[in-house]
C-alpha cells in the first residue's frame, strides 16, 4: 500500500498517528508539497481527482480517498489495538464524538482559517467576513469543549481512540492558525498535551 501524504496537512497528519498506534509498516509514505501544488497535478488528480490528501492506493490499483475512510480499513485490516470502539455502545460512542468534533469544532475553525489567513487567498476564494463568523462559532464550540473535557483523559469510551486523534490533531493545526491561544483554555491544553505525548504522535 502506498499512502499519499503532506507534511503541513492535519487530514494526513491523523491518518500517519492511526498507522503508528497500529504500528503498520507495509504501508510505503509519500510526501506532497501543498506549497507547490503537487496535488493539483494532472498526476496525482489521477489518483485523487478532487486534489485531497489523503490518499491510500491499495496494493490492486484501488484508491481510498477521506481520512476516516482509510483508517476504518485500516482498523478492519489491523484490529488491534482497537481504535474505533468494540462494541455497539463504544462504536456509537466514538463516531458521536469524532463527528461532532468535525462539525463543531474542526469545520467552523477550518473555514475561519482558509477564510481569513494572508497564506490562504492563493489556495481560497476568500470570503473575509464569513470567516470571522466561523472564527467566532469556532471559539464559542472551544469554551463548551473546555467544559466536557474537563476531568477527561479521553473524549470518549475513557480510552484512546480515533476521537482523540480527530480532535487532538485538529486543534494543533487549526487553532494557532487562527491566531486564538490555547493556553486560554486550560483543560484542552491539558488534554491536547497529554494525548499529543503519546509516541505515535512524534509522527
Amino acid at each position: 500500500m502506498k499512502l499519499y501524504s503532506s507534511q503541513v496537512a492535519p487530514s494526513p497528519r491523523k491518518v500517519l498517528v492511526f498507522i503508528a498506534e497500529k504500528k503498520i509498516e507495509n504501508i510505503e509514505v509519500e510526501n506532497l508539497d501543498i506549497g507547490k501544488m503537487d496535488h493539483k497535478t494532472p498526476e496525482y488528480k489521477k489518483i485523487a481527482p478532487n486534489s485531497r490528501i489523503p490518499a491510500l492506493v491499495l496494493d490492486d490499483g484501488q484508491v481510498i480517498l477521506e481520512t476516516t475512510a482509510i483508517c476504518r480499513y485500516l482498523e478492519c485490516l489491523y484490529p488491534e489495538p482497537n481504535l474505533f470502539g468494540k462494541n455497539p455502545m463504544e462504536i456509537a460512542e466514538i463516531e458521536m464524538w469524532y463527528s461532532r468534533v468535525s462539525f463543531e469544532l474542526m469545520l467552523p475553525l477550518m473555514h475561519g482559517f482558509r477564510h481569513t489567513h494572508p497564506h490562504m487567498s492563493a489556495l481560497e476564494e476568500q470570503n473575509n467576513e464569513f470567516g470571522l463568523a466561523q472564527r467566532e462559532l469556532a471559539i464559542k464550540s472551544l469554551k463548551y469543549y473546555e467544559e466536557i473535557i474537563k476531568g477527561n483523559k479521553f473524549i470518549a469510551c475513557d480510552k484512546f481512540s480515533y476521537a482523540d486523534i480527530q480532535m487532538t490533531v485538529s486543534l494543533q493545526f487549526l487553532v494557532r492558525l487562527n491566531r486564538i491561544d490555547i493556553n486560554d483554555y486550560a483543560n484542552l491544553s491539558k488534554y491536547i498535551g497529554n494525548i499529543s505525548a503519546r509516541p505515535s504522535f512524534s509522527v
